[in-house]
């Protein structure tokens, strides 16, 4: 696919991913026309309609959804209109307009027992929490409305950018101010930078890919307390990272303990690489 002058609809533009996607979208050639709360509701299909009816977009790319895992529990029909009808709601509306459909999901839908990891192809479910139930409803609402050819989901995992709130972005401030901090070390993934999510969706869209694809960062599975320690050790912080299990820290939403995406594209930023980037961005 050739990018020039193709207009992309960008849903969720203020937000963390979307934030850092939008200079490497412009620089892979796309007119972007972004769009998010208020002016937009993905859920509600007269907003949506609204707003690409001005954008006439050939390619949409929802980063719109809700993301507080722990906030769903008890925000569970929030977390749905978000996380399934939006979805189901942007299929309709591409199907009505032979627009292409780009969804971002998570590894929040498989159930995470598998120590060996997921591929793209392997069945999802039962997810552990509110959360990956909205966003497995979200992926088969898509996979109903469109056919294969017309949608792209990447499910992506442990995402961090330069804004909003991300793990890094907490370690920094606690490590800053601690002397030694205590990190999960029995939950594996693969930490993922924006900007390489952004990087590896341009590349599946060159490609011609659809269907349901893994965007990670290369290497791993990690813990946690590995990713803690190397943004504290790249950021060269007086602090010492300690592991802990998950049940010393319970909180509302069940977390996949095994649910490393596997089959990201060859070549994928390694993830170490990742968080220097990151680190170097936020100095900028």
């Amino acid at each position: 696919m050739r990018f020039g002058e193709i207009r992309l609809a960008l849903l969720g533009c203020r937000g963390m991913f979307a934030t850092d996607a939008l200079p490497i979208l412009k620089a892979a050639g796309f007119a972007v026309y972004g769009a998010d709360l208020p002016e937009l509701d993905i859920a509600d299909e007269s907003s949506v309609e609204a707003f690409l009816g001005r954008a006439n977009p050939r390619v949409i790319l929802n980063a719109a959804a809700f993301t507080d895992v722990d906030g769903a529990e008890a925000k569970e029909e929030e977390a749905f209109s978000a996380n399934a009808k939006g979805p189901e709601v942007l299929a309709r509306a591409s199907a009505r307009r032979g627009a292409f459909l780009v969804h971002i999901s998570t590894d929040y839908v498989f159930k995470g027992d598998n120590p060996e990891g997921y591929e793209p192809g392997d069945n999802p479910g039962p997810p552990a929490s509110v959360y990956g139930r909205s966003k497995l409803a979200g992926e088969r609402a898509i996979a109903e409305v469109l056919p294969r050819e017309r949608f792209l989901i990447c499910r992506t995992q442990w995402l961090y950018g330069t804004t909003g709130k991300s793990f890094p972005a907490t370690i920094l401030k606690l490590a800053a101010s601690r002397k030694s901090l205590r990190v999960v070390n029995d939950q594996w993934g693969v930490p993922t930078w924006t900007r390489e999510l952004a990087r590896q969706i341009v590349l599946l869209l060159n490609q011609g890919a659809t269907g349901i694809h893994h965007a990670v960062n290369g290497g791993g599975p990690v813990t946690w307390y590995d990713f803690a320690k190397r943004i504290v050790a790249e950021a060269r912080l007086d602090c010492t990272v300690e592991p802990c299990t998950t049940a010393e820290f319970p909180r509302p939403a069940g977390r996949p303990a095994h649910a490393w995406l596997r089959g990201g594209p060859p070549g994928a930023q390694p993830w170490e690489d990742g968080v220097r980037e990151y680190l170097a961005a936020r100095s900028q």
